[in-house]
């Protein structure tokens, strides 16, 4: 009988972890949604700078995008509504790489940037991006391929951050242009803090200590 009765405490106790569990992996997975930002729907005129025009363009929640992260005339990213790859998108000047920039601006959240798309202003030619994890302040993805003038380029990421990422492409950022920049947030567990032991020197110093203290306090013996 105590078998049985302790089996069944048991199964209590890990049916109420796999509910908590489960309850955790349902938060996240709603905070989770994916959004994904269309140059099109910046309402940028042509030829105009996004991120002075509509600041924070495609931020949502814990994220925030920058379109003009270096604040450089040359590499802010300025909208167009047709010809990269059949499509709108966001460029740059000529000689130089454009940099879009997501943020994560809340403590316990990761951001994970799924994709995005490029496009060629053009027949086509080979455009390079460099994708950058800004906890690390290293390249997680760069590439040179191919991009072709009628149909844009989806190039994946699936890349998750606790502070945000870099996205360059260029160098010729005039004719390549990006777009459909697909992100998802979610919640991080809270770390407990850690409790710091305490050296074995201290406790036997405490020990001595009340040991000193109890044989000054010691009543004489008459």
């Amino acid at each position: 009988m105590l078998l049985v009765k302790n089996l069944s405490t048991s199964f209590n106790f890990f049916s109420k972890k796999i509910a908590i569990l489960f309850f955790v992996l349902n938060i996240n997975i709603a905070h989770a949604s994916a959004i994904t930002v269309n140059i099109e729907h910046s309402d940028v005129l042509n030829w105009d700078p996004i991120q002075k025009i509509s600041p924070g363009f495609g931020s949502n929640g814990p994220v925030s995008l920058n379109w003009d992260p270096y604040n450089d005339f040359f590499t802010e990213l300025l909208a167009y509504d047709r010809g990269y790859s059949g499509g709108a998108a966001a460029f740059c000047w000529y000689g130089e790489n454009c940099a879009l920039q997501l943020s994560v601006t809340a403590e316990n959240t990761a951001l994970q940037l799924q994709s995005f798309d490029l496009g060629y202003y053009g027949y086509g030619n080979y455009v390079s991006y460099t994708v950058i994890d800004l906890a690390t302040q290293s390249s997680i993805l760069e590439e040179s391929p191919w991009i072709n003038g009628n149909i844009g380029t989806l190039i994946t990421v699936n890349a998750s951050s606790n502070k945000g990422f870099m996205i360059l492409f260029g160098p010729d950022g005039f004719n390549g242009g990006i777009n459909n920049i697909t992100y998802s947030f979610y919640s991080t567990p809270v770390q407990a803090p850690v409790q710091t032991p305490i050296p074995k020197a201290a406790w036997l110093f405490g020990f001595g200590l009340v040991g000193l203290i109890g044989f000054t306090r010691s009543p004489k013996v008459q």
